[in-house]
């Protein structure tokens, strides 16, 4: 019968087996991020790459492809070799709300893509110029009933598009869109006073915030968030047909299609431990990346559910392009 010593010993041997490496000796790996240089999704990148590299000891780099709201990152990650060694790092919405919006495309990530981990959620927040003196989301409905109102987003289908559109569809009121190519453009025409509002990332507006240039009205989880935890939630407002609004992004890794399985679980155990570790967790705080747990819903299922939902508010709100 084994003794207590020797159980020990086997138990402590199995806390530190090391994870399963998905980057072989003689293999560069590749993450294409689908932002340009600098942005949230690039420092999550870089910070992956390091740490993936740290854990194996293995060439990980970082590749920036922007454009065509995620599509031409996908594109390129599609065509790769299909032997897991290539990753797409990219917003939800590529496999979430393109495939309604871009209908005529000849990608299609499900024909081109496997998905390998969901590594956390993150909200946005509504906000508005301080100077407008709106302070809470009822004031925001009245003043757009009254009065013709715009918003700004990072474009078509973009997270600020899609949230601000729930918003709207659900709310009844009606607001005129207007397109900019990043969230740091919608701020800045914010200051100005050419954009009456915006539903922006929380991480991207914290400064403003700060500084009292913005004014933030509500959150779109379904809880307050951790880096503004005194702005409540729109839910929070109860106001008619907003009452169960909860609403959220995530970030997704994908790799090519026909990689081989046990290289996807050996990438998808490597990053859901890296997300989890102390050594991440500041940027992960400061990115507004919230952890997600996977045992209540499994990535896939998330993201078949956030599809369902974009779909119909894309088609309800007419949100499509002829590319």
């Amino acid at each position: 019968m084994p003794t207590l010593s020797l159980l020990r010993k086997v138990s402590i041997c199995a806390l530190i087996l090391p994870l399963a490496t998905p980057v072989q000796s003689a293999e560069v790996a590749t993450i294409v991020v689908s932002s340009v240089a600098g942005g949230p999704l690039d420092v999550l990148g870089r910070m992956l790459a390091r740490e993936a590299t740290e854990t194996t000891g293995q060439t990980i780099v970082v590749e920036n492809r922007a454009g065509a709201a995620g599509t031409i990152a996908a594109e390129a990650v599609g065509r790769a070799k299909p032997d897991g060694n290539t990753l797409l790092l990219t917003l939800d919405t590529v496999a979430t709300a393109n495939p309604h919006i871009y209908v005529n495309s000849k990608f299609k990530i499900n024909e081109s893509l496997e998905l390998v981990s969901l590594l956390g959620t993150f909200d946005q927040v509504l906000v508005v110029p301080s100077k407008t003196g709106i302070t809470t989301p009822a004031e925001f409905l009245d003043r757009a009933r009254a009065k013709p109102m715009n918003y700004g987003s990072a474009g078509m289908g973009s997270p600020g598009h899609l949230m601000m559109s729930a918003l709207t569809q659900d709310s009844g009121i009606k607001l005129d869109h207007i397109p900019y190519r990043s969230n740091s453009a919608v701020v800045n025409d914010m200051y100005g006073e050419r954009l009456d509002s915006g539903f922006l990332t929380i991480a991207g507006v914290l400064g403003p915030i700060k500084e009292g240039l913005l004014t933030p009205l509500a959150t779109s989880g379904g809880k307050r968030n951790p880096l503004l935890p005194e702005v409540p939630t729109l839910a929070e407002a109860k106001l008619p047909g907003l009452e169960n609004f909860d609403e959220s992004f995530s970030y997704l890794v994908f790799t090519t299609k026909g990689s081989p399985p046990e290289k996807i679980k050996a990438w998808n155990d490597l990053l859901s431990d890296i997300v989890k570790r102390p050594s991440t967790a500041e940027t992960l705080r400061m990115l507004d990346i919230q952890a997600y747990d996977a045992s209540k819903v499994s990535p896939a299922q998330w993201v078949q559910q956030r599809s369902a939902r974009w779909e119909q508010i894309v088609r309800d709100n007419n949100i499509r392009s002829d590319q």
